[in-house]
């Protein structure tokens, strides 16, 4: 199903699912930011988003891309006012995410650029519950599927070199890797999938 049609309480699932199994610099930012992202997501019509619920509505995996990943973060910062309540709020309870966020705004890496017609899957995910029984994969294979009939070119991900799950499936999916470099405390492999 498309993120786009999750209510208030489904995207609240879908953030906490990021927090619970997403070790990254947004999860870092805690609950709040990771919330704002998926509201953020669902309003941009060129995110590709998509998860796999069951009937109940509980979420087991979900993957979100977009065309554009720096204006989709951009719009984190508003409202202002808010975002600013965040950061001040960030400096006393996590003030390493926050020096790890100064970090990434001034570090851009030339590894992150996307081409025309490039979608980034930038982050994917399964419950604890639903792994190993194929979701990631399937998950995947949908939003792979989602991009190419959506007319995009290529797919492009970054993911950390210390995660060889993730490297295998994305391997197996048919990524290949392009270069491999570091981004603040990470080291990553930038990978890409022809979607021609």
């Amino acid at each position: 199903m498309p993120i786009s049609r999750l209510d208030q309480p489904g995207l609240a699932r879908l953030a906490a699912l990021h927090c619970a199994v997403m070790h990254t610099l947004l999860a870092d930012l805690g609950a709040p930011l990771v919330l704002h992202y998926y509201e953020a997501a669902q309003a941009d019509p060129c995110v590709l988003g998509l998860c796999a619920s069951t009937p109940d509505g509980s979420l087991l995996a979900w993957a979100v891309g977009s065309p554009d990943p720096a204006a989709l973060n951009a719009r984190l910062r508003q409202p202002p006012v808010w975002f600013a309540g965040q950061m001040i709020r960030l400096v006393f309870t996590r003030p390493a995410a926050f020096i790890e966020l100064l970090r990434s705004v001034f570090a851009t890496n030339q590894a992150n650029t996307l081409h025309s017609g490039q979608i980034e899957l930038t982050y994917i995910g399964v419950a604890p519950q639903a792994q190993g029984q194929g979701l990631g994969r399937a998950i995947l294979a949908a939003f792979i599927a989602g991009a190419k009939s959506a007319g995009y070119t290529s797919i492009a991900l970054s993911v950390e070199t210390d995660n060889p799950a993730a490297v295998a499936l994305y391997t197996k999916s048919g990524f290949q890797i392009s270069q491999s470099f570091t981004e603040g405390r990470f080291k990553r492999h930038r990978m890409q999938y022809p979607l021609l």
